[in-house]
């Protein structure tokens, strides 16, 4: 007889069960439709033609997975959706049932295992399944009747199971992951739950742990304090002037997965070994960090900034935990046609993919590093069709924080719909008017770019002379600069001609110190205007000190057809705001290669730094909330962040870099 090694079982075992399952067809051939899959067909699409669920598909096509592609004239088995209506429409059962499930009969299952799984009676599974003689068969597929169970609270054995009310912003895989059970173990103790969502307050079955017993309070050395709404450790610690690892010890079984609402923990009474001050540095530095972040510059009362105080993140972050991930994205992957000789290049040129790409080498690059990350990906086609279908049938609730959509009405639909459970939605830029108290954008505005240059002036304007250069359309402009910088300036202006706006030589030169050196802040939109500038400042600058600045991104570097150009900007130290580092960091782009077998690009580096950032907050703190207010200014392979709080429209990264173009026509970083 021919032995297979272990090895290679897990590669034939789909292949079997498939096998098994087309064989097992003529057992069952009334119940279910062959449908060869034509191209571009997905299985949304499959499922909306026969009107089942996708669910349906995959329970009896054992190849299959949610998200996976189908291939061109793959066959699949339908559920025949019209014979199971029929059948539950002419067969009398004892009892109305609620819903109806397949069930795919495994190793040693029984009618009587199945009826106690789905508290069904056997003589209702016999009926509705014409099973004859009580005798079911490996890989047969059923059709189990679900009842409400009114008499649960009556039946349930409490010395293992007792009841659970749901809280805010769980669902199901929240419950059954803090009871150690999975969501199929949940719906069975809970049939009236499967297809629904969980609702606040609702009550459930769950297996009953040890720690539900009261313990013998110790009021001598311990506070005993119910959990509110919103707090946190770093919160209470704050409270009761102890540390969090102090609270944890306390605490080691029900703090497993952080704290929850209505739970009643431990708190250590102070002692010389356990207060804040002493024990807990990582929060004390998070304390420093914050105090030195949220200095107000006096420049503009939305804007902070100051110098970063280095503390390693990576070491201080939460093993204990697992974090979940969705990734809601417009691929649009059915666009692109897998035959087409182009086919590769489209993928290559993809500005999503490439994001992704960087998201997921970020959350690979944290597990190797011990974080447990765990991630959904879905494919919202740009559509809000296709967003709203994904919110109607997938709990979003459940994640930790969503990463996308895109497009404004997408994110303007899934932080509505989340924002009710405060689930963080992570986006990298949004335009649109409404505000959402949820929402996390990660992008720098450019008048937080302006805002950064403007303080970089101030902090380093003494013993200089401060100059504007300006288009007579900038003038309000100038003036508001000249009260929020409170320092004294010299403007000198352009003149508007019929062609635009020009400027004479003779003024700059005449108004530029020679004795001291210049800051000048060039503030214009025209070419013209622009150049002029630049030259006149660049043959004066052998005698005369200068260093430029804009307070916007214009990209006056990357004028690559201009050597002259660039040579006058390198000559005048030109300093200007970024989103990012222009430079990807070598080492960063090395383990890319490695792994992607290509270089990244800057939308690459966007998503990992992003991501990475946003996990090691959250990994830093009970939620990425409290991990975006408690972390000041960070910053990553590229990008820097540092995120701003409104209460009614969420969090807005203010963090960006000031770089200038050095003597070797070199990008370098100053700030």
């Amino acid at each position: 007889m021919l032995k297979l090694s272990k090895q290679y079982i897990h590669l034939i075992k789909p292949a079997l069960l498939s096998l098994f399952f087309w064989l097992s067809l003529t057992l069952n051939a009334q119940n279910f439709i062959i449908h060869k899959v034509e191209k571009g067909q997905t299985l949304r699409d499959i499922a909306k033609i026969y009107q089942v669920a996708p669910s349906d598909i995959i329970r009896v096509n054992s190849e299959l997975s949610a998200g996976i592609k189908l291939t061109t004239g793959q066959k699949l088995l339908i559920p025949n959706k019209l014979v199971n209506v029929q059948k539950k429409d002419t067969i009398v059962l004892g009892e109305k049932a609620i819903d109806y499930k397949y069930h795919t009969v495994g190793e040693n299952e029984t009618l009587f295992s199945l009826s106690k799984q789905y508290h069904s009676k056997i003589e209702d599974i016999v009926k509705l399944n014409q099973v004859e003689g009580f005798d079911i068969k490996l890989g047969q597929i059923l059709i189990i009747p679900i009842f409400a169970d009114k008499n649960a609270p009556k039946q349930i054995d409490t010395l293992k199971y007792t009841y659970y009310t749901v809280q805010p912003k769980q669902g199901k895989w929240r419950v059954a992951y803090n009871h150690g059970i999975t969501i199929d173990e949940l719906e069975r103790l809970n049939p009236e739950i499967q297809g629904e969502t969980l609702k606040i307050g609702q009550k459930l079955v769950v297996p009953k742990f040890i720690t539900d017993k009261e313990p013998v309070r110790d009021n001598v050395h311990f506070y005993y304090h119910d959990v509110q709404p919103k707090e946190t450790l770093y919160s209470l610690s704050k409270q009761y002037q102890v540390s969090i690892e102090t609270i944890k010890s306390a605490n080691p079984d029900i703090l497993a997965d952080g704290l929850k609402y209505g739970q009643t923990i431990k708190i250590p009474k102070q002692t010389a070994g356990n207060q804040v001050e002493n024990t807990d540095d990582f929060d004390k530095k998070i304390d420093e960090l914050t105090k030195n972040i949220h200095k107000n510059d006096n420049i503009n009362n939305e804007y902070t900034y100051s110098k970063p105080l280095k503390i390693n993140l990576l070491d201080s972050m939460r093993l204990d935990k697992d974090y979940r991930l969705a990734i809601l994205l417009p691929f649009k992957l059915k666009n692109i046609d897998s035959e087409d000789e182009n086919y590769c290049q489209d993928l290559i040129g993809n500005k999503i993919l490439n994001y992704y790409s960087g998201i997921k080498f970020a959350i690979d690059s944290l597990k190797q590093l011990g974080l447990k990350v765990h991630y959904d990906v879905f494919d919202t086609q740009a559509s809000p069709y296709v967003t709203g279908k994904i919110l109607e049938v997938t709990d979003l609730s459940d994640y930790d924080f969503v990463i996308g959509p895109v497009k404004k009405d997408n994110v303007e639909k899934v932080a509505r719909f989340l924002e009710y459970d405060n689930t963080p939605i992570v986006v990298h830029n949004y335009r649109g008017k409404n505000k959402y108290r949820n929402l996390i954008v990660t992008t720098s505005k450019a008048g937080d770019m302006k805002n950064h240059v403007l303080h970089y002036i101030k902090e380093n304007i003494a013993g200089k002379t401060l100059n504007i250069i300006y288009e007579p359309r900038k003038k309000v402009l100038v003036d508001t600069l000249a009260a929020q910088l409170g320092v004294s300036l010299v403007k000198i202006a352009g003149k508007k001609t019929r062609k635009g706006y020009s400027i004479y030589a003779d003024d700059i030169k005449k108004a530029i110190d020679k004795t001291k050196q210049n800051y000048v802040i060039l503030l214009s939109d025209d070419d013209s205007f622009t150049f002029t500038v630049l030259s006149t400042l660049n043959a004066i600058n052998y005698n005369h000190n200068i260093t430029l600045f804009t307070l916007d991104d214009k990209k006056l570097y990357e004028n690559a057809g201009n050597d002259r150009m660039n040579i006058f900007l390198s000559n005048l130290n030109y300093h200007f705001p970024s989103k990012m580092q222009r430079i990807i960091d070598s080492g960063f782009a090395g383990s890319y290669k490695a792994r992607y077998k290509t270089l990244p690009d800057f939308v690459t580096v966007n998503g990992f730094d992003t991501t990475f950032d946003l996990l090691v907050r959250a990994a830093n703190a009970d939620n990425l909330f409290e991990g975006l207010q408690k972390i000041g200014r960070t910053e990553q392979t590229s990008k820097v962040y540092l995120y701003r709080h409104s209460p009614d429209s969420g969090f807005e990264n203010q963090g960006s870099i000031i770089l200038k173009i050095n003597p070797n026509l070199e990008l370098q970083k100053v700030e």
